[in-house]
């Protein structure tokens, strides 16, 4: 038995890959702690892991305008990617008790500073496209977090970056959820391990709703936006209306948004949560903001997509999504008889399907939590 100390923090989607990959490691006998927000014991229960507190909350949703990217983009900086908050309580966490490796969010970039000067095995992991932090509009926002970042190694002893993949170089393994095929031509840094999708994660949420999935004839199209609160609601309730000018079945979750507000035809189905796992497979459509969770939860299972990018690295997975052929891609103030028309030529037209299945079939031959597993194990 090894003992690991996994650093996360609660982004929803980001949390997929790592309650799999967490579960997966306990079931092999190991003892595994958890650290961060307490909101993800609050909402997803145990998955085995000793949780370990981060003493600060999550406030990511607490913007005043969701709309505002530089905002997010400050917030995320100050308040996440590069916190001193994060990296002490890391760094209190090893003192406290030592592990054989840590597992640390690929965007918990002081965070795994403090794990890299430690002296302790670290890997990263990605729960986005590798390639958005290589270079590109994200990596030139998250710019001013390379002084910060410079400022606490140089209290680590750490020699400073000038960009910052340097410290995802500087770990031993990068573990990345995602399948080459999904991102542009470019090549990997050697102690890049892709796994592809974890498509057998536990559930984001202890509050399941009951859904009535009902296999027949008429195609079953499920309607998921963000989980995470990022002004979404005008738009989701367009996505619900375009379905109800369609001949079709709609389930819809709504993460933040509340059930009751949403206005929907007897044939949608509306809940707050609903694993979608267990709709994927009897699924036609997904119209989504192309959060990556959901963009692989519906590709490793053949299912095509209507996505609606609203921020965030939304717009890249639409984008790629798009480019394979699994998807078409709108703008998120596209009018409810604009989303309907784009779906109806999704279910109407086999490539976007034969596109999505093919995807499907490259997604489940890399291995998922168990080879991140085993990546870890081997650290």
């Amino acid at each position: 038995m090894s003992r690991y100390l996994i650093a996360t923090w609660d982004g929803a989607g980001n949390l997929v890959p790592t309650l799999g990959i967490t579960r997966t490691l306990v079931e092999r006998g190991h003892d595994v702690r958890m650290l961060g927000h307490d909101t993800i014991a609050e909402r997803c229960g145990d998955v085995g892991a000793r949780f370990v507190p981060l003493t600060q909350r999550a406030g990511w949703d607490a913007m005043e305008d969701p709309d505002d990217f530089e905002a997010e983009v400050k917030l995320m900086i100050e308040g996440l990617c590069f916190s001193s908050t994060i990296a002490r309580d890391l760094a209190r966490e090893l003192d406290r008790e030592p592990a054989d490796a840590v597992l640390v969010d690929a965007m918990l970039f002081t965070a795994i500073d403090v794990a890299l000067a430690s002296g302790t095995p670290t890997a990263a992991l990605f729960h986005t496209p590798y390639t958005i932090f290589r270079g590109g509009p994200l990596v030139e926002a998250f710019a001013p977090g390379i002084a910060i970042a410079n400022a606490h190694r140089a209290d680590l002893g750490l020699p400073a970056i000038e960009r910052i993949g340097d410290i995802h170089d500087a770990c031993a393994k990068v573990i990345v959820a995602v399948p080459k095929e999904f991102e542009p031509d470019a090549p990997d840094a050697p102690n890049v391990l892709r796994i592809g999708p974890v498509l057998d994660a536990p559930p984001l949420s202890r509050e399941i709703d009951e859904v009535d999935i009902r296999d027949g004839s008429t195609p079953l199209v499920l309607v998921s936006l963000s989980t995470s609160e990022q002004g979404q609601a005008d738009l989701l309730q367009r996505c619900v209306d375009a379905v109800a000018q369609l001949p079709v079945r709609a389930i819809v979750t709504t993460g933040s948004v509340d059930p009751a507000s949403v206005n929907a035809s007897p044939d949608t189905q509306v809940v707050r949560y609903a694993p979608h796992a267990e709709i994927l497979p009897s699924t036609s459509l997904v119209i989504t903001h192309a959060g990556f969770g959901t963009v692989m939860a519906a590709l490793g299972r053949g299912v095509p997509l209507l996505c609606t990018p609203m921020g965030r690295d939304q717009f890249f997975n639409a984008g790629q999504a798009q480019t394979l052929g699994a998807a078409r891609m709108l703008m998120p103030d596209s009018s409810s008889d604009t989303i309907a028309q784009a779906a109806a030529d999704i279910l109407e037209d086999d490539r976007f399907t034969a596109a999505a299945k093919q995807l499907a079939v490259a997604i489940g031959g890399y291995g998922g939590a168990a080879k991140a597993a085993t990546a870890i194990e081997a650290l």
